[in-house]
């Protein structure tokens, strides 16, 4: 079975993004797949403190926060990650960017994770939001097989009009799981040797 994080990044509850992450983990769990679905603006994080300890001592995270206690290990346990974001300013939500700095602590560990990633936001500053995210994910060597999601949507329930969208979501998660089994099996061919 397989084992997907979905994250999300929007202080709005039952938002636009938080609708989007929520149905795309609905698909995975009709595939069978185990999927968290965790609001990063909910738990405790820190923004990284640039203290290098992670790279320079400790090997990990110095910060003591929900990042390390709850993210982390998720992150390294997992063969799938989404990862979804309002778009603010043209670019991904504070929350989200908080997350994604403070993994510098897991460089060369999350590499061929398959990635996604969803944004939602008015139109303008939809491809840089995704490109922050598609950064964050291929300096981490992780798979990414697809563009990823925008949703058009302003006003609280707004998505739910967006049929795009919702198309896009599910054919993120068909071609997640696609690459997901691909890894799978060259993992254990490579063990069989």
């Amino acid at each position: 079975m397989f084992s997907v994080l979905c994250i999300y990044g929007s202080s709005r509850k039952n938002g636009n993004t938080e609708i989007l992450a929520r149905y795309v983990a609905d698909k995975f769990k009709q595939k069978g797949v185990n999927v968290e679905v965790l609001c990063l603006c909910d738990l405790d994080i820190k923004p990284c403190i640039s203290c290098r300890s992670c790279v320079n001592k400790r090997g990990f995270c110095s910060i003591d926060d929900d990042i390390t206690r709850i993210i982390i290990p998720r992150l390294l346990s997992v063969d799938g990650l989404v990862v979804a974001s309002p778009v603010y300013f043209n670019n991904v939500s504070a929350c989200v960017k908080i997350f994604i700095d403070r993994t510098w602590c897991l460089r060369g560990k999350l590499k061929d994770i398959v990635g996604g990633s969803i944004v939602v936001g008015r139109g303008y500053g939809a491809e840089l939001a995704l490109a922050a995210i598609h950064a964050f994910m291929l300096k981490h060597e992780m798979i990414l097989g697809m563009r990823g999601v925008t949703g058009f949507a302003y006003e609280k329930g707004d998505i739910k009009s967006d049929v795009e969208a919702f198309k896009w979501c599910t054919r993120l998660v068909d071609r997640m799981y696609e690459l997901m089994s691909k890894v799978r099996q060259r993992t254990s061919r490579k063990n069989e040797v």
